[in-house]
């Protein structure tokens, strides 16, 4: 009865985090460059349940009749993002950028060197283009200052001013390996925890004047919601089941000994 309340708990448990993954995705629908999460699950270990009143031979263990296996219920194992490109928005904003591969805007932040695909700029008071939350965008030569949003930016990264005679820095385009694992910090900002970038030779494609909105599908997320709701629904009433009999047994254990 215990291992039946341990492992309806952690089914809830599961489905709760998954609900709080579910909402934030919802949440950021709406919001320029977000990346979706996606929550994994991983059964703790299991055990194998042989039947041994009917027939049971040490000796030779091939000849015991397996019933099955025995989980001791589940656990998250991680959350990864879903990188996945978002659909591209034309805004026609020389402050809004987009990157058509797989490069990154690096910003500076206060904890050092970010990235992100959100491209929806401004331009602060000192004519540094910035993102939403006040981080520089960065170019090959620091900040990039535009002065106003008298300017142009060509598919390479090249700033230049409106009429395309002065130029003024080129967009620092991060690229990462293949084993690279990028992890959010928040602010729509990834960090590199593992693996390697390079901005030398990038293939990506900078695009003016468009933004790449969030990949998040909100019909699938309210589907997987009402899945999520289902399942903890499911696991609380295995746990309210297992009360009932365990009060069950006990009031009757009680008359017994009486």
């Amino acid at each position: 009865m215990t291992r039946g309340f341990y492992i309806a708990g952690t089914g809830m448990m599961l489905q709760r985090r998954r609900m709080e993954s579910i909402t934030n995705n919802i949440v950021n629908a709406d919001t320029v460059g977000f990346k979706r999460d996606n929550l994994v699950s991983h059964r703790f270990d299991q055990v194998m349940i042989e039947r041994r009143n009917d027939y049971f031979d040490s000796t030779d263990w091939s000849k015991n009749i397996e019933v099955g296996e025995l989980t001791f219920g589940t656990r998250v194992d991680r959350i990864y993002t879903d990188f996945a490109m978002g659909n591209v928005e034309e805004t026609g904003k020389t402050t809004d950028l987009l990157t058509v591969g797989d490069g990154y805007f690096v910003m500076e932040t206060g904890a050092g060197d970010r990235y992100t695909k959100a491209g929806a700029f401004t331009i602060n008071s000192l004519g540094y283009l910035t993102d939403g939350v006040g981080h520089y965008l960065l170019g090959q030569d620091g900040r990039i200052f535009v002065g106003s949003d008298r300017f142009m930016v060509t598919e390479t990264g090249e700033v230049f001013t409106s009429d395309g005679e002065t130029y003024l820095n080129k967009l620092r385009i991060a690229e990462f390996s293949e084993d690279a694992d990028l992890r959010k910090q928040g602010d729509n900002l990834f960090f590199l925890n593992a693996g390697e970038v390079t901005e030398e030779d990038t293939q990506t494609i900078i695009k003016q004047g468009f933004y790449e909105n969030s990949n998040v599908d909100v019909g699938r997320e309210m589907v997987d919601m009402m899945t999520v709701y289902r399942a903890y629904e499911t696991n609380q009433k295995m746990v309210q089941t297992i009360d009932q009999m365990n009060q069950k047994a006990a009031s009757q254990i009680g008359r017994l000994a009486g």
